[in-house]
Parts: C-alpha cells; sequence; structure tokens
C-alpha cells in the first residue's frame, strides 16, 4: 500500500511542470526515490517498490515489456515507470531504443 506521501509526489510530478522537468535526467528508482524524498515528500523505498510493482502488473504484456526495454538514459524513462507518468508523454516520444 502506498502512502499518502507517495500518492501525494506523484499527483505532485503531474500537475507541476518544475517537478516533471526534474524526472529527465533520472535513470534507477533510486533517483526517483531520491528525487522525490529531497523535493519534501516523505516515503520509503518499500513504497515506491511496492506501488512501482502493483503498477507494472495491472499493464499489459506489451506495456511490461516496453517499460523493461526502455532506454534508462533516454529523457523519457522515468516517466515509463508508471502508468499516470505515461500518460504525460505525448505520442512518439519515442524511448531511446531506435
Amino acid at each position: 500500500m502506498s502512502s499518502h506521501e507517495l500518492t501525494r509526489f506523484i499527483d505532485s510530478v503531474v500537475r507541476s511542470h518544475e517537478l516533471a522537468t526534474g524526472l529527465k535526467p533520472l535513470t534507477t528508482h533510486e533517483q526517483i526515490i531520491a528525487y522525490g524524498q529531497q523535493q519534501g515528500f516523505d516515503f520509503t523505498v518499500s513504497e515506491w517498490s511496492d506501488l512501482h510493482q502493483q503498477d507494472l502488473l495491472n499493464q499489459s504484456s506489451a506495456v511490461q515489456e516496453s517499460i523493461r526495454l526502455a532506454d534508462p538514459g533516454h529523457w523519457s524513462w522515468a516517466f515509463r515507470q508508471l502508468s499516470s507518468w505515461r500518460a504525460m508523454l505525448m505520442e512518439g516520444a519515442g524511448d531511446g531504443r531506435s
């Protein structure tokens, strides 16, 4: 179960261009967690991991595969980690694989 703070962080990224822009250079889940915590959101690694895993399991196998294959060095990688953040990507954003 995700904490209120984790949910608040995820929603704040969707609403705030500044917070969303901060995701672009991130290449690991640890960096996403640290970024959220540095921005003042109090959630744990376990809470992030549980929520991410649940979100991933709710996706089709094709979407799961595209998430696994996305290049962590591509600016969109962090956005691909949660369905609510993937929804922010415009069609044709690419994932750095081509």
